[in-house]
């Protein structure tokens, strides 16, 4: 009897353990996948860190996910290098991709599963490079992931959220700001932001939610005009919780819509 109800101790400690895991990072449940595996663009961002912004597509079994990631670039050419000099050469060409060449499943790289791949570094959009490969920066990058900041499965159905949203990320020092993507037709974007919030670096080590209340969004249209633009100087509130606070956006790194249209 003894050892009985040992077991059921362990099964309910296990049981509870995953409860509060997939309730305090529900951005995880998709961990478990039967994903294809698939190569996985993802724009760069961040002058002083590096960020990884996937490049998600709805109803796409293989892309319908949007993921946020820190990594660092290693290769025989100091690819770290090569992107931070070009990202700070030309603030009016701030869009950077990087293209995999392998295949992988990218809830096993949110996992922590997977841990690297190897990718070529490309300026602009690579996928709309003409001639193919006309932005390329190196082609021999190893990406190694440091940390997930946000990772969630885009869910069929669900609706528009009445006002804007962004998602912010980075140290208390390089703060970003990245929409986030609900329904279609819908847009992603990252743009700096100027006055960064009094955030430690362990608030920022998870994307931090900010609402902007002031935006409304009472249909897809308005989503669409609601992308903020430098200069821009939005009331937030952070994880939705007022006071309200006062931010300035910087630079935009990229905006894309024709990949949300549907």
């Amino acid at each position: 009897m003894k050892g009985l109800r040992h077991k059921w101790r362990v099964l309910i400690s296990g049981f509870a353990i995953a409860l509060i895991t997939l309730l305090q990072f529900p951005n995880f449940a998709y961990a478990q996948t039967s994903d294809p595996p698939c190569i996985h663009g993802m724009r760069i961002v961040g002058e002083q860190s590096i960020y990884l912004s996937h490049m998600g597509l709805f109803n796409n079994s293989c892309h319908d996910y949007q993921g946020i990631f820190e990594v660092s670039f290693e290769g025989a050419n100091n690819p770290q290098k090569i992107y931070l000099d070009a990202q700070k050469k030309d603030a009016n060409q701030n869009e950077f991709t990087i293209e995999p060449v392998q295949t992988f499943v990218l809830p096993e790289f949110a996992s922590g599963k997977l841990t690297s791949f190897k990718a070529k570094l490309h300026k602009g959009q690579y996928e709309r490079n003409i001639p193919r490969n006309s932005g390329l920066l190196d082609s021999d990058v190893t990406v190694k992931l440091k940390r997930v900041l946000h990772f969630r499965q885009f869910k069929p159905g669900i609706q528009q959220l009445p006002t804007s949203e962004y998602l912010l990320f980075g140290t208390s020092t390089e703060q970003l700001a990245a929409h986030l993507i609900t329904a279609p037709p819908d847009f992603d974007q990252v743009v700096a932001v100027k006055t960064p919030l009094p955030l430690t670096d362990a608030e920022l080590a998870r994307a931090v939610r900010l609402v902007l209340p002031n935006r409304p969004t009472p249909n897809a249209q308005a989503n669409l005009k609601q992308a903020l633009k430098p200069g821009d100087k939005p009331a937030v509130q952070v994880n939705g919780q007022q006071p309200n606070k006062a931010i300035e956006a910087g630079i935009q790194y990229f905006l894309e819509t024709a990949d949300y249209e549907a």
